[in-house]
């Protein structure tokens, strides 16, 4: 028996439906495996890239400004509200988590807007260098928040 106290239930309390929608994104946002290895035709092999690391990915200068932009906005403007808990008191109401889940639905409609995964509109480098662009600017709003909003 789970911890949840009844039997065949997971003790997260959880079920199926996280999978689901974890495994729907990831494969919105990164794209779809190589039809070849997936494939039950041991004969079929995949194409191989030229380059040892696979091509290098061309990055858009504008969606880059772009997407650094709306992190670094995004961020300070969920830090600024981020004391209120405007989105109530739990775990996923935190507006850090909340801010996140803006950023993946707008990954998830570039890439349907693009028809592309959205690895191959920007490089992974930049993904992670926003994410953390969008992180310290939320700190930045959170400090702005506390300490000059409320001022006398």
């Amino acid at each position: 028996m789970g911890r949840s106290g009844r039997r065949g239930e997971p003790p997260h309390g959880g079920g199926i439906m996280p999978v689901v929608v974890l495994a729907f994104i990831s494969y919105a946002v990164i794209g779809p495996l190589s039809a070849a290895a997936m494939s039950d035709n041991p004969r079929i092999h995949p194409e191989k890239p030229e380059h040892p690391n696979g091509p290098p990915v061309p990055v858009s200068p504008h969606l880059l400004t772009w997407w650094f932009g709306l992190m670094a906005a995004g961020g300070v403007g969920f830090g600024l509200y981020a004391d209120e808990r405007p989105f109530g008191n739990g775990v996923i109401a935190h507006p850090l988590v909340v801010f996140f889940a803006f950023v993946a639905a707008g990954l998830l409609t570039l890439r349907f807007l693009h028809a592309r995964p959205v690895l191959q509109l920007l490089s992974a480098r930049g993904l992670a260098a926003g994410a953390v662009i969008g992180v310290a600017c939320f700190f930045i709003g959170k400090w702005f928040g506390v300490n000059l909003i409320n001022m006398p």
